[in-house]
């Protein structure tokens, strides 16, 4: 479930985002999920926030979708600095997926896999198993 998709600006960023096959598929599979999840709308690509809280505190955990070059889509896992001026992230890698060779059946298995991750909030024992620490490209913000 996506809290705040009542939102004019975030409506604007689904409508922009979900161009790509890949990242809709994924945004039907969270908006449809029983975790509470909101949208960072100022964000590059379709990123993500679990509101679930972690031992009463709020929960950091982001996961931003995006394309980082034709036919391929990153869901890239992160944590922003707590520190509210920083512009640190404490990045934890990500899964790329080639548009080719995406599953839109299979897909929701994987989605159940990072969600349980971000609700977590990035625990490592729940990490997803095709989660790369390392990934060839420059991550917007």
């Amino acid at each position: 479930m996506i809290n705040n998709l009542e939102d004019n600006a975030v409506k604007q960023k689904i409508d922009l985002e979900t161009s790509n096959s890949v990242i809709k598929a994924i945004f039907e599979i969270i908006s449809k999920a029983e975790g509470k999840y909101r949208i960072i709308p100022e964000s590059y690509g379709l990123e993500f926030n679990s509101t679930t809280e972690i031992k009463g505190y709020p929960n950091r955990s982001r996961m931003k979708l995006f394309s980082p070059e034709k036919q391929k889509v990153m869901a890239w896992f992160y944590k922003p600095s707590a520190v509210h001026f920083s512009r640190d992230r404490y990045s934890l890698g990500g899964i790329l997926l080639e548009e080719g060779a995406f599953d839109p059946i299979t897909i929701g298995k994987d989605v159940e896999q990072w969600l349980a991750w971000l609700d977590s909030g990035l625990d490592p024992e729940k990490r997803p198993g095709n989660w790369k620490s390392a990934v060839p490209y420059d991550i917007p913000n």
